[in-house]
């Protein structure tokens, strides 16, 4: 990976509640852009991404029990950092050189809604959540007639 173009895409916030965390601190976060409120049911997820442009947050709230979320807001009431996330060229390869360092994967490569279905993974490296967002690989250009 030291090779590799690795960059940040974002920080993950968990709340109990997007729209509640959103009032609480318009101070802060108001002039931000929003996106899309996103139902992710792969991840029993609620997620929002907030920029200033040019610091992605995306704001994390569970939805329901059995959510992967519920652990960390019984240990974090109010919420709170839970990862980062890293673009990554190629995922496989990334994992591999987490795995050799120490690290663990905690959830496989999956395709997410969140980034039009490119594979997403968790990886925990030195007691760390990091997710890995594969980058989308550019088609080559088609050639005309001729």
């Amino acid at each position: 990976m030291q090779g590799d173009a690795v960059t940040i895409n974002h920080v993950a916030m968990v709340v109990p509640s997007i729209a509640e965390f959103l009032a609480q601190t318009q101070v802060l976060y108001g002039a931000f852009q929003r996106g899309p409120l996103i139902i992710n049911e792969r991840q029993r997820v609620r997620e929002m991404f907030l920029t200033d442009g040019k610091t992605v947050i995306e704001l994390l709230e569970p939805m329901g029990e059995g959510s992967p979320l519920d652990g960390f807001l019984k240990r974090n009431r109010a919420g709170g950092l839970i990862h980062v996330a890293l673009d990554v060229d190629d995922l496989a390869a990334a994992i591999g050189a987490i795995r050799d360092a120490g690290g663990v994967v905690v959830t496989e490569p999956t395709p997410d809604v969140a980034f039009p279905e490119r594979r997403i993974a968790f990886v925990s490296l030195a007691g760390q959540l990091t997710e890995l967002i594969e980058r989308v690989v550019p088609s080559p250009p088609r050639r005309g007639p001729g």
